[in-house]
């Protein structure tokens, strides 16, 4: 499987350089966190394209989060 591994690479990648991230890896390792064995790719895809950045997610009330899904 392609993915195998991926959060590990990505949690590693993130220690190594954590500037050359894009906003959408940031959000995809956050939500790591909050949606265990899923991939939070497509989540931070859709969290970004619904409130333009990571400061608008972390702005965002409950209710409109939840909208996302």
């Amino acid at each position: 499987m392609t993915h195998d591994g991926h959060r590990e690479r990505l949690k590693k990648r993130f220690l190594n350089s954590p500037d050359s991230f894009e906003n959408h890896e940031l959000l995809e390792l956050i939500l790591f966190y909050a949606i265990p064995r899923k991939n939070t790719n497509e989540t931070a895809h859709r969290l970004l394209n619904r409130f333009g950045s990571v400061k608008g997610i972390l702005d965002a009330n409950i209710d409109a989060l939840t909208e996302v899904e």
